[in-house]
């Protein structure tokens, strides 16, 4: 990884990282205060009305324990035993239903009394608002569940809370019901059961009185819910008789004292928070947007969030104006190696200032110039010692390809063939012209001309033992090449791999292909090959740095025109160029040379 990038991943994850997550920590840390904080004023607030509707549900069962013991209440169900349906019967009841009006002007909450003595008779009595308890028959009652609840109790109350029992206590308007069985205060034997419904309007002010104690403050939703989820008096009036698993999927737990939690209520973020009454079961349940709480928080938020800004910015600044500054200065350096690396030696590093940096680039400077200087002084004495071995190679090549030639020629003499002599001398004295030639590249057509010359010649002499076939693109003509590179490799063909074959089994092909950017030659045979070993001294001998024999004693060995061409291209053309062999005893040999595309002198 680059400098650069490594200061800017230290400047992240050191500064950036830290500070960010200090303003995150510090935030999640006032949240959680801030909830610990209001479910303690919660639970305080829901045990203050908790306490209230307590005393209220106390109050109306004293209430109702009076008026199980009064006279109108024993009198009327024990000596009860109306079971005609005459004027004297109506007028009976109707006289004991007024006096049971007592009964409803002892509490406002008081809404409808019914009781039904042990014979079946009902006796109502009830106040103009209106009413939601279905007065249903004795038999009705006793059928219905509840009823064998209320027996079980032996006289105490049992509470039925709006909406719970639709059928027995209706819906409209939603009031509390208590049922409880009557006992004779003399014999403790069963006299009937008296049902009584209150109003609840004394609890919904309650509820309200509490739901916003601060004009300025979002409202909290009061509910109180049956230990099934059944909401039965909502503060706000929206969710009366619905189930508050509808709201959320955190159902209140039952709880013996008080709880509370972070949960969604119709899908707002909000504080919910349960306390236990003492009534059924019953679950006192308070509701507080979250956003509404935070928002006394705010404030604090903002000092986080703008010390967290000012930090960040007092870093960014540090890291442009100072570390970015030292960071370049490097990095221009590190870039300048780079170009030096791939041969600018004429690049230099300005610097201003008086710190390292500065000392930094002067000793960049003094190292550059002085590698320079000693480039050129390795490529003067390179040079030299390249002229040197092509010069020697040449020398090599020239009198090699001579001798063979003209011992051709004087075997052609001793059997007096004058024409071919005559063709031999025409072909030798192209060759010679080409060997001669002033310039180190000539043209490729020139190089096919000599080699085919060449050739002809070693057929006259060899008597026809080998064939050849020239494969050149016209493409390929006009470009340039190292004067005598086919000979030598056609004449190891045919000096070692047709040594034992007879008349026209050998053959020699030269193909020439022009690629995007170099020139590719191919020269196979079929002769007998090289053996690994042979290989393997070839490969020794194309590395520059292994010593070769001297070329006297070397003679007509096998391979010296291949190392001298080898050597040749490598020189000229540098080691992306050169020649490679692939070889194999009694399978012929293919040696691939490939050389620049370049016109040379001849453009």
């Amino acid at each position: 990884m680059n400098l650069r990038p490594k200061l800017m991943l230290a400047f992240i994850c050191l500064i950036i990282i830290p500070m960010i997550g200090l303003g995150i920590f510090s935030f999640l840390n006032s949240e959680t205060l801030l909830e610990k904080k209001y479910s303690e004023q919660t639970e305080i607030s829901l045990k203050a009305v908790g306490g209230n509707i307590r005393y209220f549900f106390r109050e109306l069962d004293q209430l109702s324990d009076g008026n199980l013991t009064s006279s109108e209440v024993q009198d009327t169900l024990k000596y009860s035993s109306y079971t005609s349906n005459d004027a004297s019967t109506l007028i009976a009841i109707n006289q004991a239903e007024k006096e049971m009006k007592r009964i409803l002007f002892q509490h406002p909450a008081v809404s409808f009394v019914v009781m039904y003595a042990k014979d079946g008779t009902m006796f109502r009595s009830y106040r103009n608002d209106p009413t939601t308890f279905k007065p249903i028959s004795f038999d009705m009652l006793k059928a219905h569940s509840t009823y064998k609840e209320v027996m079980a109790l032996g006289g105490r109350p049992l509470w039925i809370g709006p909406y719970e029992q639709r059928e027995l206590t209706g819906v409209e308007p939603p009031l509390f019901t208590q049922m409880r069985v009557v006992k004779d205060i003399e014999s403790f034997n069963d006299l009937g059961v008296m049902i009584t419904q209150y109003k609840t309007e004394e609890i919904s002010s309650m509820l309200k009185a509490f739901q916003n104690p601060k004009a300025d403050a979002a409202e909290t939703r009061y509910l109180i819910v049956n230990k099934s989820g059944l909401i039965m008096l909502d503060s706000s009036s929206e969710f009366d008789g619905h189930n508050i698993n509808e709201q959320t999927d955190a159902l209140p737990q039952q709880t013996d004292n008080y709880m509370s939690s972070r949960v969604k209520f119709e899908g707002i973020d909000s504080l919910v928070s349960s306390y236990q009454l003492d009534r059924n079961e019953w679950i006192l349940v308070s509701v507080k947007p979250w956003d509404s709480l935070t928002n006394e928080n705010v404030r604090f938020v903002q000092w986080i969030g703008m010390i967290t800004v000012l930090g960040l910015l007092s870093a960014v600044l540090f890291n442009v104006f100072f570390v970015n500054r030292v960071a370049k200065s490097i990095i221009k350096v590190v870039r300048k190696m780079r170009l030096v690396e791939q041969g600018l030696l004429d690049i230099r590093v300005t610097a201003q200032g008086k710190d390292e940096t500065v000392l930094l680039a002067n000793s960049f400077n003094s190292m550059v110039e002085r590698i320079g200087n000693l480039l050129s002084e390795v490529r003067t004495e390179q040079a030299r010692k390249q002229h040197a071995e092509m010069m020697l190679m040449q020398a090599q090549i020239k009198p090699h390809f001579l001798f063979n030639t003209l011992e051709s020629i004087n075997a052609l003499a001793a059997q007096n063939e004058g024409a071919k002599i005559m063709l031999m001398v025409r072909r030798l004295s192209n060759l010679l012209r080409t060997s001669m030639h002033h310039s180190e590249e000539i043209r490729i057509n020139q190089e096919i001309e000599h080699v085919r010359s060449y050739l002809e010649i070693q057929k006259y002499r060899f008597e026809e033992l080998f064939s050849y076939e020239l494969n050149v693109q016209e493409e390929a003509l006009d470009y340039s090449i190292l004067k005598l590179t086919l000979q030598p490799l056609v004449e190891n063909s045919i000096q070692h791999g047709f040594d034992g074959y007879e008349d026209g089994q050998g053959v020699i092909t030269i193909d020439v292909t022009a690629q995007p950017h170099s020139i590719v030659i191919m020269v196979r045979d079929n002769g007998l090959g090289m053996s690994s070993s042979v290989l393997t001294k070839l490969a020794n001998g194309l590395n520059p740095s292994s010593k070769q024999p001297n070329a006297v004693e070397m003679g007509e060995r096998r391979g010296l025109g291949l190392r001298n061409v080898a050597d040749r291209l490598r020189i000229h053309y540098g080691p992306a160029y050169g020649m490679w062999i692939c070889s194999q005893e009694g399978s012929g040999t293919v040696i691939r040379c490939v050389i620049p595309k370049s016109r040379g002198d001849q453009l």
